[in-house]
C-alpha cells in the first residue's frame, strides 16, 4: 500500500558538494648520480631525455583546472549562498593596572631621550642658558628698583671741598644735589656736568659713597682783572672772560680799559691779543717785586701809544709804550726805590721813549 508521506516543514539540506578530482602528482624518485667513468659512459645506452612541460602546456592544464571548478560550482545551487563563518576569537589582552602602564610609559620614554640624547642635552643647555638670563634681567630690575625706592639710600651728607667764592649750598645746587634726595636719581657724571656749567667752576669731581654720602671738590677759576666794556667783566688768569660782575664779586682788582667793546665782540684775534698782552703784563709786574708795593689799579690800551698803568693808591700814572715791558719795570722799580730814599714819591713816570728806551722821564710834586 502506497502512503504519501506528509509533507514536511524543514528545509531541504543542501546537496553535499562533490569534490573536484585531482590527479595525484608523483615525484619522480632521485636518481643515482653516475659515475664518473668515462668508459661506463660510453657502454651504458643513452636514455631518452624527458621533455620539460613548456609554458603554454602549463597555461592549457591551468584553464582547464579552472573549467572544472566552475563546473562543479554551477551545479551545486549551494554555492550561491553565503555560508556563514566562524568568528575568529578575539584575543584581549589583560588589564594592567596603572602602576605597570605608568612603568611602561618611562620606559618607552627612556628609550625615546637615550636615541635622542644629543639633542635633548643640548635643549636642555639652552633652556637652561635662557632661565639664568631671564632670571639675571628679573634680579637686576628688582635691584635698580629697591634701590630707588629704600630710604637706606638717600642723600645724608654732602661734603664739599675747594669752595673759597661759592658756598656750600650755592654748589649744592649747581650740582643739583640736596639732603634726603636718592643718591642714584643724578649719577656722579651728571652732576659734575652740571657743575661745569658754573661760571665760578673751572674743574669738579664728584664721588658717591655708599650708603648716603657725596664728596664734591671744585676748582674755581680765579679772577685776576676786570674789563671794561658796556658793563664790567671778571677776567681769569688764563686770559677767559667768564662772568659779568655781581653784587658778592671781587672788585679789588685791576681795571682794563681804552678797549673798543664793538670790536672786542666781533673780532676774536683782537679780543685775545688784548687779554693775553694784560695777563702778561700784571704777571711782568708782580715778578719785578711792584705788584705788593704798589698795586695796579687799571691797564689803560692807548691804541698805537701803547699801554699807561694807575698805580698805588694815588694812581700814579706810569707810561711804558710798546714793547721791553719787564725790562721798563725793572727801571721803574730802581726809580722807585731811589725816591723812596728821598722821600719822594712822583706824580708820573714816562719809560716810552723809543729813540731812548733806557732813559726814564719823572714829575716830582
Amino acid at each position: 500500500m502506497n502512503r504519501r508521506r506528509a509533507p514536511s516543514n524543514g528545509r531541504k539540506k543542501p546537496a553535499r558538494k562533490k569534490p573536484i578530482p585531482r590527479k595525484p602528482v608523483t615525484k619522480p624518485a632521485p636518481k643515482r648520480p653516475a659515475r664518473k667513468n668515462g668508459a661506463a659512459k660510453k657502454a651504458a645506452p643513452r636514455k631518452a631525455a624527458a621533455k620539460k612541460p613548456t609554458r603554454r602546456a602549463a597555461a592549457k592544464k591551468k584553464t582547464a583546472r579552472e573549467q572544472l571548478v566552475r563546473r562543479a560550482a554551477r551545479n551545486d545551487r549551494s554555492q550561491n549562498r553565503r555560508r556563514p563563518t566562524a568568528k575568529k576569537p578575539r584575543h584581549r589582552k589583560p588589564k594592567r593596572t596603572w602602576r605597570e602602564r605608568a612603568a611602561g610609559a618611562r620606559e618607552e620614554l627612556g628609550g625615546w631621550l637615550l636615541a635622542r640624547r644629543a639633542w635633548v642635552r643640548r635643549g636642555g643647555q639652552l633652556a637652561l642658558g635662557g632661565l639664568l638670563v631671564a632670571a639675571t634681567i628679573w634680579l637686576g630690575e628688582q635691584a635698580v628698583r629697591y634701590a630707588h625706592e629704600a630710604d637706606a639710600f638717600a642723600i645724608r651728607e654732602i661734603v664739599i671741598d675747594g669752595n673759597h667764592q661759592l658756598e656750600a649750598i650755592d654748589v649744592r645746587r649747581a650740582a643739583r644735589l640736596q639732603i634726603g634726595a636718592n643718591i642714584f636719581e643724578n649719577s656722579a657724571e651728571a652732576a659734575r656736568n652740571h657743575l661745569l656749567q658754573h661760571p665760578w667752576v673751572a674743574e669738579a669731581k664728584v664721588v658717591r659713597k655708599l650708603p648716603g654720602r657725596v664728596r664734591i671738590e671744585i676748582v674755581e677759576r680765579k679772577p685776576v682783572a676786570l674789563v671794561a666794556l658796556d658793563q664790567l667783566y671778571l677776567v681769569s688768569e688764563e686770559g677767559a672772560v667768564f662772568k659779568r660782575l655781581g653784587v658778592d664779586d671781587p672788585v679789588d682788582l685791576p681795571v682794563i680799559t681804552g678797549i673798543a667793546s664793538e670790536r672786542f665782540y666781533d673780532d676774536f684775534e683782537y679780543r685775545k691779543a688784548i687779554l693775553l698782552r694784560s695777563m702778561a703784563l700784571l704777571q711782568d709786574y708782580e715778578g719785578a717785586g711792584l705788584a705788593k708795593r704798589e698795586p695796579v689799579s687799571e691797564i689803560h690800551f692807548e691804541g698805537a701809544n701803547g699801554i699807561e698803568l694807575f698805580v698805588g693808591d694815588d694812581g700814579m700814572n706810569v707810561r711804558l709804550g710798546n714793547g721791553q715791558h719787564r725790562q721798563k719795570l725793572r727801571r721803574l722799580r730802581q726809580v722807585l726805590e731811589r725816591l723812596t730814599k728821598e722821600n719822594t714819591r712822583p706824580s708820573y713816570v714816562y719809560l716810552d721813549n723809543v729813540r731812548s728806551p733806557e732813559r726814564v722821564t719823572v714829575r716830582l710834586p
